[in-house]
């Protein structure tokens, strides 16, 4: 769940566990946490649920450091635009009764995507949904305009959220 579904980098990151590990049986949740790297689109779902939660600080704190890993504010930005709008899609779909496995296959979006959403549209209301992917073009255009630091408008921005 943690580093999404490319093979690769899931083979890398069960290496890492087993180097971890050594010689002992078992691993908790929390070692894992730990050791594995996510991937970014986890590491942005999971910054759209700091927000949602109001834990503002935790938010800023992993956008510090996906900029640290080289991420741009815009490619953030832009990753998190679509996961509101994703949010918004499935909730209007949800309402209509489609499943799921519907809404993945009538969005065209693989299916784990929509059951992360799935599960956070239950915390939103889809006029707040569309106020927060207002803000999103609005950060977009201050981002592409503007002179301030990158940095500093998507943090203005997750702080207006």
């Amino acid at each position: 769940e943690l580093t999404g579904i490319n093979f690769n980098i899931v083979s890398q990151e069960l290496e890492k566990i087993i180097l971890f590990l050594g010689e002992r049986p078992t691993i908790n949740k929390k070692a894992v946490e730990e050791i594995i790297n996510r991937s970014l689109e986890q590491n942005v779902f999971l910054l759209t649920e700091y927000i949602q939660k109001g834990e503002k600080y935790k938010a800023i704190q992993l956008i510090k450091d996906l900029i640290v890993m080289k991420e741009e504010p815009i490619k953030l930005l832009a990753l998190i635009t679509s996961n509101y709008r994703l949010y918004y899609q499935c909730k209007i779909l949800s309402r209509k009764g489609y499943s799921g496995q519907q809404i993945a296959k009538t969005i065209n979006v693989h299916p784990y995507r929509v059951k992360l959403a799935l599960n956070q549209v239950k915390h939103y209301q889809l006029t707040h949904l569309l106020n927060i992917i207002d803000q999103c073009a609005e950060t977009d255009y201050k981002l592409k305009s503007s002179y301030m630091d990158k940095q500093l408008i998507l943090e203005l921005f997750i702080l207006s959220l």
